[in-house]
Parts: C-alpha cells; structure tokens; sequence
C-alpha cells in the first residue's frame, strides 16, 4: 500500500479525514499526522510518505512550504492541498509546487477519494515496470552503493528490501503497492516492497486472481544480493510444478532430492537403462515430496547430459525453471517423458530414414519461421515425422552445430539488432526473439556476445 500523511492543525478535520476516507480500497494507508509543519517535516524523515495532504496555514512550516520541501526531498510525491482560503496566489503557488489537487473545507469527502485515487493512479503509473535494463544492469554489479542510490530515485530509502516473484499472466498490484514490480520473463513478476506484504496480507493472497505461484524470502536484504534473490524467488514461485498445492512458498530444501540423483547418475554412469526407467517409476511413486522444481530441473538435465544420446553440448537440455515448467506442465508429466525419452532413444538410430536435402530443407524453413516462439527439436521432428535424437545428430553432421546452438544465434542477432536500432526495454526484446526468461537472456547474451544488453547498446 500507498503510505499517506496528513498535516492539519485542526483536530476535526484529521478526524473526519481518518473516518471518511475508504483508504484501503484505495491501497493506502496512514502513516501519520501532525499539527504543524515542523512535527510533518519530521514523520516525512522517518517514513515512507507517497502521498501528502497538507493544510496552507498551521503553526511553524506553513503547507506552501512543506509542499515545497517535500518536493526537493521526493519528487515522486503526491501532494494534495486542504485550505479554508480561496484566492487564487494560494492556488497559484500549490500549482508551481505541483500539486495535484486543491480543496476547500468543509471537505468534500468525494472529491478528495477522486483525488486520492487519481494520486494512486499517478503513483503505480511511475512503478509500472521500471526501466528494466537500468535497474537490472545495476542489481547484476551487486554494487551497494549503486544500487542503493538507484533505488532511492524509485523512491525507496531504506537499506533493506523485501523481495518476492510471482508467476502468472499479470503482476498483483497488492505486491506492487508496496514497491515496485519488473517482469522477469513471461509470466514472471518481480517484487522490491518496503515492507513484508506477503505477511501483511496472509490468507487474502489466496483469494487474488491471475497468480500461479508466489515466490518470497522472508527477510529483508540488502540490496547487492536482490539480483540472485530474484532468482531464488522464481524457484519458489514455479515450486507449484512439483507439489501443486504448495502455491506460496518461502523455502525449498534441496538436499531432500540427493540421494534420488545420486542413484540416478550411477545408473547412468553403468549404462543401467532399464533399471533407471524403474528408478524414475519409484521417484513417482514414493520421491515426488523430496524434490524441488530446481532439482526436477537437476533430474532431467542428468538424463539429456549422457553420452548415449549425445555429447555434452546437446539438443535436449533445459536452461531455465520456466522452460521446464512451460515443456511438461508438471513432475509427473516429466517423469512419463524422460521414460518416453529412454524407451525411444535406446534403441538403435531409425537408420532406415533418409534424411534428404528436401528434407534439410523444410526442417531449415521451419526453423526460420518459428525461432521467436515456442520452439522445440521434438516439435521440428513431429514436422519432419522423425525421431528427434536422429534429427538432432544429423543436424549437427550438415551444420557443425546443434539445434539449439543454432537457434539460440538467431536469436542472439535479432536480440543485437533491436538493441542497436530501438529504445525498447530489455524484458520486450527477449520476449520478442524467443527467450521467455529474461535472466537466461542476459545471461546467454554475455556468455556469447561479451557483453551485457545494456553494455552492448551502450557501445552502438
């Protein structure tokens, strides 16, 4: 929630204020009062204040001044005039000082909650997804002081932050209320609040639309370890993957899925295929609780990684929470995948197709015209009516590359092109060439390119 202050030095009118106003439909709350200036300019120091409603003539600092004072302090600030005076230097001054709205008393109660609610409106429109590649290039540094400073200019000046994720459609402004929100990838939020709404609002979350999961640490962190708590959150916040009852989580026990893998990789290892197809069978059955979305994420990667299907750089493994989530939909439909996989895979390679230039070609066409979405070498292997490991090794025989290797250029140069020629924000470039989760993006392009996004864009 917006926090607000009021500043009048008639009791009576704080009172009505207090009573008539429905502040928490409007996403607000009081911080405060005072009946002077003075006592105002000191709750503006100790908190967090978006939004002021000041009367023009009270003892010491009269409200012309304080709205002049506050500005300097936050120029983010809604300021809104409560005056029994009409003339028009009055209004005049409150307009240069940028003042949203001025009334005259005996309050009109309607049209201080328009007001208040055009304040909120101005307020979520300033923290609507921040520009990403300035806040993110800043968290990824981990500079304290940096990032301490950028985060004052979004209006936070405290040196400690309370960090969630949510995934789903749309942001939850009752999290963003409280901060700020950036989108992560696609159906991905990110949450920096000034205090622990997560707590604050208990079991009304569950009644919120439009969230799949939320993500949170319950603490709150400084601001050089946000970047990797945005990556733990998106973890927690996809956790539904595996227990989908557990849509709110705070904590993921790794270790609990160690001895799962560990069995798994030494069958691997002993090329022990048939008894690991059985060990996935047991996973279903009797491991599901011990297992995180991150190591489910682990499971499957072991899997792809082995020389019996491929070499070390292959065509089937999954970068990202998200990619696993959006590929299978949930652990149980993974674990009847990977069997699938194995089944199909063990097998000697369908030597008896032919993979023709023609054929080359359609897969090349299909490839080009699907890169930016959704595309996978089963999906390109469905196309051709082939087995997808048989199209992954011949692809690499024509090309010297791997699918994905290729797919991932494309998507790098389109990704160079829009950060050399448009001012779009770096979350809508990634969406736009394919990447859903804006972290492996960044990642990824630093990896190939040298350099981050912004770096990038930057130096063209």
């Amino acid at each position: 929630m917006f926090r607000v202050m009021i500043a009048d030095d008639e009791n009576s009118v704080v009172e009505s204020l207090l009573c008539s106003i429905p502040w928490e439909e409007l996403g607000l709350e009081v911080a405060g009062t005072a009946s002077d200036g003075t006592t105002a300019l000191e709750l503006a120091e100790k908190e967090e204040i978006s939004i002021a409603i000041l009367d023009i003539r009270m003892p010491g600092v009269n409200g012309l001044e304080l709205c002049n004072q506050l500005r300097k302090r936050n120029d983010r600030i809604q300021l809104i005039i409560a005056s029994g005076y009409a003339e028009f230097a009055y209004a005049e001054k409150a307009i240069q000082y940028g003042v949203i709205g001025y009334c005259l008393k005996p309050l009109d109660f309607t049209q201080v909650t328009r007001i208040l609610h055009k304040a909120v409106q101005n307020l979520r429109k300033d923290k609507h997804i921040i520009g990403w590649e300035d806040l993110m290039e800043i968290l990824e540094r981990r500079e304290e002081n940096e990032i301490r400073e950028c985060l004052s200019q979004l209006g936070f000046y405290q040196k400690k932050y309370f960090i969630a994720v949510s995934s789903g459609e749309r942001k939850l402004d009752a999290l963003e209320a409280a901060g700020i929100s950036v989108r992560l990838g696609r159906g991905q939020w990110g949450y920096i609040m000034k205090t622990n709404r997560i707590k604050q609002l208990g079991d009304e979350l569950y009644q919120l639309p439009d969230w799949s999961g939320i993500g949170y640490i319950q603490q709150a962190l400084s601001g050089e370890v946000i970047y990797e708590a945005f990556e733990e959150c998106i973890a927690r916040a996809f956790q539904y993957f595996v227990d989908g009852e557990n849509k709110l989580c705070s904590q993921l026990d790794e270790w609990r899925a160690n001895r799962w893998l560990d069995g798994i990789q030494k069958k691997i290892q002993a090329d022990q295929w048939e008894s690991l197809e059985s060990m996935l069978e047991e996973v279903g059955r009797k491991g599901r609780e011990d297992f995180t979305v991150r190591s489910a994420l682990r499971l499957c990667n072991l899997i792809f990684s082995h020389s019996l299907f491929w070499d070390e750089e292959n065509d089937y493994y999954i970068y990202s929470i998200e990619q696993l989530v959006n590929t299978y939909g949930d652990f149980s439909e993974m674990l009847r995948q990977l069997q699938r996989f194995l089944e199909e895979n063990a097998a000697e390679a369908e030597s008896e197709q032919n993979f023709t230039n023609t054929t080359f070609m359609k897969l090349m066409k299909y490839i080009n015209e699907n890169y930016r979405g959704e595309i996978s070498l089963t999906g390109a292997a469905q196309v051709l009516n082939m087995n997808s490991n048989y199209v992954s090794q011949l692809f690499k025989k024509e090309t010297g590359i791997t699918f994905v290797h290729y797919v991932t250029q494309k998507r790098l140069e389109d990704a160079k092109e829009l950060l050399s020629t448009t001012k779009k924000p770096l979350t809508d470039i990634a969406l736009e060439v394919g990447f859903n989760d804006t972290f492996h993006f960044i990642k990824t392009f630093k990896k190939v390119i040298g350099m981050t996004p912004g770096q990038y864009r930057m130096s063209n």
